[in-house]
């Protein structure tokens, strides 16, 4: 059975918001990461710089990704058809999944900083970067698995 314009349109934009959340993703961890080791000799740093590079590269694609698949959306006059009720519920939910992980964390780091002795900036970093990672990756299942529902 073959998709219709639509049907592509939301395939294709699940896919760039995976790829845009793992590049994201990949980007800012590395670069948590060589904050981490920062100071110290290790021999390892080579390796996540490079990552961060690698990671800020695939950033910048994925927001050549968005741009043209902006104007294809402009193109094929789809703007009404991905934004229906479906694309707002599965946005609401995977915005709850968002909240839900980034509040989730900070109350995880609350009782956690009577324990130990952390870094606070990293933790909120990472609480950061999660929280934005979470609804995108959400809401691109969400997207993908009512997609194939269709079908």
């Amino acid at each position: 059975m073959e998709l219709n314009k639509a049907d592509k349109l939301v395939h294709s934009r699940a896919k760039i918001l995976i790829f845009a959340a793992f590049a994201f993703a990949l980007w800012q961890f590395a670069w948590i990461g060589s904050d981490i080791i920062k100071g110290t000799e290790s021999s390892i740093i080579h390796l996540i710089t490079g990552l961060v590079i690698l990671g800020s590269m695939l950033w910048v694609a994925a927001c050549y990704f968005f741009y043209s698949f902006s104007k294809k959306v402009k193109k094929a006059n789809a703007f009404e058809a991905l934004n229906d009720e479906l694309t707002h519920k599965n946005k609401w939910q995977a915005f709850m999944a968002g909240y839900f992980t980034l509040f989730g964390m900070i109350w995880l780091l609350i009782p956690a900083t009577e324990f130990w002795d952390l870094d606070l900036l990293l933790f909120i970093r990472t609480i950061a970067v999660l929280a934005i990672i979470v609804p995108i990756l959400f809401f691109s299942y969400l997207e993908l698995k009512n997609d194939q529902g269709a079908e």
